[in-house]
């Protein structure tokens, strides 16, 4: 596309946000990209990908940590301040936020809880998320408090949009993080105790999503709010879940526990049980969040990455060549 506009992007040298920034760079070679980078040390890396490393910006892009309140508030300002300075309705600041189903989260014990699914295109569904949930405080608005996303979306004065990913998995195309979370974490765990554990039952749900395509759906959600076709008139219209096919823990926790054994670095191909306080870095494989992005659909959204089980031996070698590079 050949469209020229300015986008400041937040979480360049993180997993999901250097991937978002080489699609986007790809989609949209004539945009003005400019990145923050906190490290000085990766501003070679991320200059490489054509980002100035450094608001009056047309779009913003945070994929970085999407529980910072002050930054999202920050960037809120920000936007409105550039609106009511260059006021222009057919051409409003975009903010492209990222969240996570981990919005979704329920008790923490492993076992399956629940068969309610939340559908983005049902906003009664975005609408009932616990106010206490993970992200929310900064996502969605509350009663009595600041201005948060969507209640900034009802000024008029900026077009914000979350996008919600589920587990993310599959090699970033980065300049710097390239590997996920919550995989990655349970092989970590499991090298460092040298067993696979797994918490409660493991019959627990959740979604997943190939970062390639989730990388796709920022790029389509991005395109859409560029065009000048969005007509929502509820901000909470303008969520994004970005989730896949459903899986269950236990499923990749023996499949983990298999191949780890097989390469020799785990003492058995036996799982050990725990209870969430033991190991709270695996806080996201101990839940359920059940979600489905037929709003994505609706923009011609198409999943086409390797399923997550198929990856499981890649995301293990990776896992295993990260631990060993950082030895």
């Amino acid at each position: 596309m050949a469209q020229q506009f300015s986008l400041f992007f937040l979480g360049v040298t993180g997993y999901i946000g250097g991937s978002v920034l080489v699609e986007l760079k790809n989609r949209y070679p004539n945009a003005q990209f400019t990145a923050l980078v906190r490290n000085p040390k990766d501003n070679d890396a991320v200059q490489a990908l054509g980002a100035q490393a450094f608001f009056g910006n047309d779009v913003v892009i945070n994929c970085g940590d999407s529980d910072d309140l002050s930054l999202t508030k920050a960037i809120l300002a920000g936007l409105e301040n550039r609106a009511q300075a260059k006021p222009d309705a057919s051409k409003k600041p975009i903010l492209i936020h990222t969240s996570g189903t981990g919005l979704l989260q329920n008790e923490r014990d492993g076992a399956f809880h629940s068969d309610k699914i939340y559908d983005d295109n049902n906003i009664d569904d975005i609408k009932s998320i616990r106010v206490d949930a993970q992200h929310r405080d900064v996502d969605l608005e509350e009663l009595t408090k600041f201005i948060r996303i969507f209640s900034a979306g009802k000024t008029s004065l900026i077009d914000p949009y979350i996008i919600a990913p589920a587990t993310v998995y599959g090699k970033g195309r980065g300049p710097v993080r390239n590997l996920s979370i919550q995989v990655n974490n349970m092989i970590r765990v499991a090298l460092r105790r040298k067993e696979l554990v797994q918490v409660g039952p493991g019959t627990n749900v959740w979604n997943s999503v190939h970062i390639d395509d989730l990388a796709n759906l920022y790029s389509l959600v991005l395109d859409h709010a560029l065009s000048g076709k969005d007509k929502s008139t509820d901000p909470f219209e303008r969520f994004y879940w970005g989730s896949g096919d459903e899986y269950v823990w236990g499923d990749i926790t023996r499949e983990l526990a298999r191949l780890l054994y097989a390469r020799g670095v785990i003492r058995s191909e036996t799982l050990k049980i725990i209870k969430i306080e033991e190991e709270p870095i695996l806080n996201p494989t101990a839940s359920n969040s059940r979600s489905v992005s037929n709003r994505g659909i609706a923009l011609g959204w198409k999943r086409n990455g390797t399923p997550l089980f198929d990856t499981l031996p890649q995301e293990v070698e990776w896992t295993l060549a990260e631990a060993e590079a950082n030895a």
